[in-house]
């Protein structure tokens, strides 16, 4: 059998993917698995020994070259690519995978021959391959500028039914050098050279024991010795420092590709979040991370429902001092318990609903709340819990007001555009939601999306609206099923602590009127 997977992204992107490559390798063990990837990025076949079985490479440069300049034939790049088509076409793939997910791969795939085809592509004049619930999610909601809930690599995962999970590995390294990764492939995105220089100094004063050397790209040295001495530095390749972080205890990066390298090696991290680096998407994919967010405005509310299985620090500009507090942090090995949030109870509630189960399969929803009430203290769980509720209520005031104020098909029939007093009670409502920022896992996003764009008719507005306001309800119904189970769960374990909790359900009706409890919650 043969697989091929395409992956015409970054670099970073592709290092981020191993654990996608592994999950594939060890789904079809006896597969020869082939990578297209971007030939730019060639340098990447040192890192994924045991994975890729054959490379193909297309040269997006020379192509684009090909049509932009007058020396070449007009036709120069169409050949091109039709030799790759045909060589790719020689292989006779059983299977192609897309981790690229853009038109430019969904039009290559489309030209591709393989009777399973995963992913975007591009077949009898329409986009397919977005069947999959969790592959719509990543398509719909992933590339806009609002949060995510769940990681790049994960939403891969889910969709192609790889399994993955952060990797967590045992600090056994003795070494004591630390290595900084400055700069980033965009200067929005860089912390200070000069605060860089602060934190080592500070390092190297207050841990006497430890080195801090400057990862360097031959491209960056003469902008990094404008700060550092030449022995600082560590110029080296993608292979050279794959190597030197296997030697060294800590890394300290801003949005980079050796910081998915250095998460795939299981390499304490602190990640330094600036510019348009979004962690909830692109952040180090490991337990081994730790995340401190740069950010203009921030309130405490808000960030501790956004973070999840990471430490995020929120500032108007990232300090020395905060950096050095992570790296002790990291360098002492310092346990820090984990702190549920409602980002959590979030994902949980979509993770249902993008699974498939239905709102009224009780058993999956009991287990997940049965799971969730032990990822923190049960003082935490119950305050969570209230505000989770306290959401709910006003979720559910908005989608029925939006329901109500829905005009009907009928109404529609004829007109040729719409009128304020058609939708305009519909506008204000969603303005509303929108304006309260109380939607933070997007589940009115669908509803807000449709109301910008553009439609042929009033008809066509309105069948695209009500499926969305039927996704909306939809999803509604999952996480009030999940929030009345955790409930339930939390209700539970009061009834054992009281020590009651071995009564039969009908046994309820003897313990008194002390004990307020029905028979659908005794149930489950």
């Amino acid at each position: 059998m043969k697989i091929l997977v395409v992956s015409l992204l970054r670099l970073g992107d592709i290092i981020q993917q191993q654990p996608l490559l592994k999950a594939l390798r060890n789904k079809y063990p006896q597969a020869e698995i082939h990578l297209l990837i971007n030939r730019q990025f060639s340098q990447v076949e040192s890192l994924l020994h045991g994975l890729v079985d054959k490379y193909f490479y297309f040269d997006r440069d020379a192509l684009q070259k090909g049509l932009g300049e007058a020396s070449y034939n007009i036709l120069w790049s169409h050949r091109q690519l039709e030799m790759l088509v045909k060589e790719l076409n020689g292989e006779n793939y059983q299977q192609i995978v897309n981790f690229t997910h853009n038109k430019l791969s969904a039009y290559l795939i489309g030209s591709l021959q393989a009777p399973v085809k995963q992913g975007l592509h591009h077949a009898e004049g329409v986009f397919q391959g977005l069947k999959n619930p969790w592959l719509r999610y990543f398509n719909e909601r992933f590339s806009g500028t609002q949060p995510s809930l769940f990681h790049y690599v994960e939403l891969l995962g889910k969709s192609f039914g790889l399994p993955v999970s952060r990797l967590v590995l045992p600090q056994t390294n003795k070494s004591k050098r630390i290595l900084f990764q400055c700069l980033t492939s965009d200067s929005k995105k860089n912390w200070a050279l000069g605060r860089f220089k602060q934190l080592k100094d500070t390092i190297e004063s207050s841990l006497v024991d430890y080195k801090v050397q400057i990862l360097c790209a031959p491209f960056e040295k003469n902008l990094l010795t404008e700060v550092f001495s030449e022995a600082d530095l560590l110029v080296c390749d993608l292979a050279e420092g794959q190597k030197a972080l296997g030697e060294s205890c800590l890394l300290v990066t801003g949005d980079t590709s050796i910081k998915h390298l250095a998460a795939q090696m299981g390499v304490p991290t602190v990640e330094l979040v600036l510019g348009s680096s979004d962690w909830t998407k692109t952040a180090a994919f490991s337990g081994n991370s730790e995340v401190i967010v740069a950010q203009t405005a921030c309130s405490p509310c808000t960030h501790s429902q956004a973070c999840s299985q990471k430490s995020q620090i929120c500032a108007e500009q990232i300090s020395v001092d905060q950096v050095f507090a992570a790296v002790w942090d990291k360098l002492s090995k310092k346990q820090v318990k984990p702190v549920v949030t409602l980002r959590d109870l979030e994902r949980i509630s979509w993770s249902l609903k993008l699974d498939g189960v239905s709102a009224s399969e009780v058993i999956p929803y009991a287990n997940a709340a049965l799971e969730f009430s032990k990822s923190g203290d049960t003082d935490s769980v119950r305050c969570l819990l209230k505000q989770a509720r306290q959401s709910q209520d006003q979720y559910e005031v908005w989608i029925s007001r939006l329901e109500a104020a829905f005009p009907k098909r009928e109404d529609l029939i004829g007109k040729s555009q719409l009128k304020s007093h058609d939708i305009g009670e519909f506008i204000l409502t969603a303005q509303e939601v929108v304006k309260s920022k109380q939607d933070t896992a997007g589940y009115f996003q669908s509803v807000v999306e449709t109301l910008m764009a553009r439609f042929s008719s009033t008809l066509q507005f309105h069948e695209k609206m009500q499926s969305a306001l039927a996704e909306v309800r939809e999803l509604l119904q999952s996480r009030g099923q999940f929030i009345h189970s955790l409930e339930i769960v939390l209700k539970e374990g009061a009834y054992y602590a009281a020590g009651i909790g071995q009564l039969s359900i009908d046994s309820f009706e003897e313990a008194g009127r002390s004990v307020s409890r029905d028979r659908e919650d005794a149930a489950l």
